[in-house]
């Protein structure tokens, strides 16, 4: 299909086509049709178009702009299908004749000075009665333009008057612009450019056609080539009769390039800044939900309707007693000692972009370069609403080992035929004796990270961790979905066994995470009050151990 018709199929374009054609159906022998000058392209060819596979009727495009109104109106269109002159004594010979039936002339270039005549030619032929069987002839009249109210009421009289304002919507042009293979590639900052693209370009189906042929980075900031198209057209002052402006989205909309050349450059940046707002506020809002549903179980004890959070801005005092509501400056201050570098500086990138484009401002194509650059290098530090929506359903399970530094958890790990991921063996990684001092976050990061790896390809896996504070369980929970299964597996030792063979952790080491051990045992056995968990209990008791 060609560009025109494909543009005429879509939604907003066809539905005006789409009023036509019911108007004609009803043997209604006068359509009048409100309409820029220069006319919109393609239109009289789409009305054409819809007519013949609709009704199965034939239509004429007849230009009046050079012809001599004066003569008798029904002489002068009965001309265009070569009925003579001599044939058509009246409006009603010309309403019944025979060659004319089933026509329908499409009639463009009225004279203004002859108005008063083709308002009485209008009226006499709507007021023919129409046969049952038989449609037309039916004009269909394209409005000249600079008529006032009074005018325009005069020369349509009764007859259906359609207007083409408001034809097509952001709907109709994404649409189009699929259609014709202006997609977006993968990345934020195609995706943002495409918008603008869409939003700067509105109704114009040229300026569209332009904008998607475009660099991502021209259509994020496309002023320069917005004024190098302005300094080639001499563009009147916008307004909808000239065709340079119309409704977009329920707000008049100019063309870019015409809005350019007047000066009226806030009108584009405005129109700028909602497609960067568009695709930006929702992807940043992304972030900051990612990170505190990560981070909920230390949240949930901070901020909550016994313990709000009361923060005062100025004058303005805000409480939160729900973590959701969070805002970045928040969440960084609660999360400040947790966050892994590239999690701070995702939540900073992202909260730095949010903050501009709440405030208006644009973001400039390089920064939003930067940005996606940088999350697609950390998107594994994003989780999805959905965890686990793409991975394949294996009968793959999660195990995480329970217990003190010393119980044999990596002992019994390794010896069950399955994948491990140990978070001493990643400290090992980094620093060659084992030893990674300060807050362990990163590291407990790239255990999530590397665990979910593995179920992601169906292989079940063991986290060999010691997992005594809740937070750590629930956290290592939340990357699987709620169809794999998961496992406690509680392991310990008598504490003189773990004394004896603590080596380099030392009694001190020991002992602490003993204690820390039996006051969390209760909520471990309890799986943590969550039915899809299975706890087993491979605790070794003294005698055990004796024999």
């Amino acid at each position: 299909m060609e560009r025109e018709a494909l543009w005429w199929s879509q939604a907003g374009p066809s539905s005006v086509l789409g009023k036509i054609a019911l108007a004609v159906s009803r043997k209604e022998r006068v359509v009048c049709i409100s309409t820029p000058s220069p006319r919109i392209s393609g239109l009289t060819a789409a009305i054409e178009r819809r007519l013949r596979t609709e009704l199965s009727l034939d239509s004429v495009q007849i230009d009046l702009t050079a012809e001599d109104q004066s003569q008798p109106i029904a002489h002068l269109l009965a001309g265009f299908l070569d009925v003579s002159a001599a044939e058509i004594g009246t409006v009603a010979d010309f309403a019944v004749h025979p060659r004319l039936v089933d026509w329908v002339l499409i009639v463009d270039g009225l004279d203004r000075t002859q108005l008063r005549r083709w308002s009485l030619f209008l009226r006499q032929l709507m007021a023919e009665p129409a046969e049952e069987t038989v449609v037309g002839p039916v004009v269909v009249v394209l409005l000249p333009t600079g008529l006032n109210k009074d005018e325009r009421s005069a020369l349509c009289g009764p007859a259906n008057l359609i207007s083409t304002q408001g034809i097509c919507d952001r709907y109709d042009c994404a649409s189009y612009a699929a259609a014709i293979g202006a997609r977006p590639a993968q990345g934020l900052t195609s995706r943002v450019g495409h918008a603008a693209a869409i939003e700067v370009s509105a109704w114009s189906r040229e300026m569209l056609e332009e904008m998607v042929r475009w660099d991502a980075a021209d259509q994020i900031s496309p002023f320069p080539l917005l004024e190098r198209i302005a300094a080639k057209n001499s563009y009147p002052f916008p307004c909808w009769e000239n065709g340079l402006v119309d409704y977009w989205d329920d707000e008049p909309a100019a063309h870019a390039a015409a809005s350019v050349r007047h000066g009226y450059i806030d009108h584009i940046r405005r129109r700028v800044w909602s497609a960067q707002a568009s695709i930006l506020l929702p992807f940043t809002q992304r972030i900051l939900r990612s990170l505190i549903s990560r981070y909920q179980h230390v949240l949930a004890r901070k901020v909550s309707p016994e313990r709000p959070y009361v923060r005062k801005i100025h004058d303005h005092v805000k409480t939160i007693e729900n973590f959701w509501k969070l805002e970045f400056y928040d969440l960084k201050e609660f999360t400040k000692d947790l966050l892994s570098p590239n999690e701070a500086g995702l939540l900073s990138q992202a909260g730095w972009i949010r903050n501009k484009v709440a405030h208006f401002d644009l973001i400039e194509p390089e920064v939003v370069s930067r940005f996606s650059d940088f999350y697609e290098a950390t998107i594994g530090d994003v989780d999805f609403d959905i965890p686990g929506w793409n991975w394949p359903r294996c009968g793959q399970s999660m195990t995480l080992t329970v217990g003190p530094s010393g119980a044999g958890k990596s002992t019994w790990s390794a010896a069950q035929g399955i994948e491990v991921i140990s978070s001493d063996e990643i400290r090992k990684e980094r620093s060659p004796d084992g030893e990674v001092r300060g807050p362990q976050s990163e590291i407990f990061h790239e255990v999530r990270m590397r665990s979910a790896k593995v179920l992601s390809s169906g292989r079940s896996v063991i986290v060999d961790a010691m997992h005594i504070e809740a937070d750590d369980r629930l956290r290592q929970l939340a990357i699987a979905p709620a169809d794999v299964p998961k496992r406690y597996a509680l392991i310990d030792r008598p504490l003189a066994d773990k004394q004896r063979d603590g080596g380099w952790r030392g009694n001190v080491l020991v002992d602490k995470y003993h204690r820390l051990f039996a006051d969390q045992a209760d909520a471990v056995l309890a799986g943590d009050g969550r039915g899809d968990v299975e706890v087993i209990d491979l605790r070794m008791q003294p005698s055990d151990s004796a024999g």
